[in-house]
Parts: C-alpha cells; sequence; structure tokens
C-alpha cells in the first residue's frame, strides 16, 4: 500500500467513466448529492480533512459488491 495524491477533477473524471465508486461497506446511510457537493467543496476550499482511502479492486470481483 503507498500513498498518493488525486486532484479533484481526476476523482470526478473516474466517478463520470465508472473508475470509481463509493461501496456500501459498513454504512448506516447513504450521502446525497448535496452532501457530496458539500464535501467536495470543503476540499476545494482547502479545509482540512483525514485521508480518503480507496481500494482497488480487479473486475472479476468487484461485481460482488454493492456501490
Amino acid at each position: 500500500m503507498s500513498y498518493s495524491s488525486l486532484s479533484i477533477k481526476k476523482a470526478i473524471d473516474y466517478i463520470d467513466q465508472n473508475k470509481m465508486y463509493l461501496p456500501a461497506l459498513q454504512r448506516k446511510f447513504v450521502w446525497d448529492k448535496g452532501q457530496i457537493e458539500l464535501l467536495f467543496d470543503s476540499l476545494m476550499r482547502n479545509y482540512p480533512i483525514g485521508t480518503f482511502l480507496f481500494w482497488k479492486l480487479q473486475k472479476s470481483v468487484a461485481k460482488n459488491y454493492v456501490f
């Protein structure tokens, strides 16, 4: 496992290209679009946040998860 940076633009591109998803693992609720927009707004204002953890899955096993 290694650390790397990713721009918001690149993250949005990955989401649009279905290369990045938010898995429904251990979540009691799902964020609505407005809450996600507020998160990205905070990121763009350089507000401090925790760390994002990205999990790379092979296509053959990705279908076993709910996104």
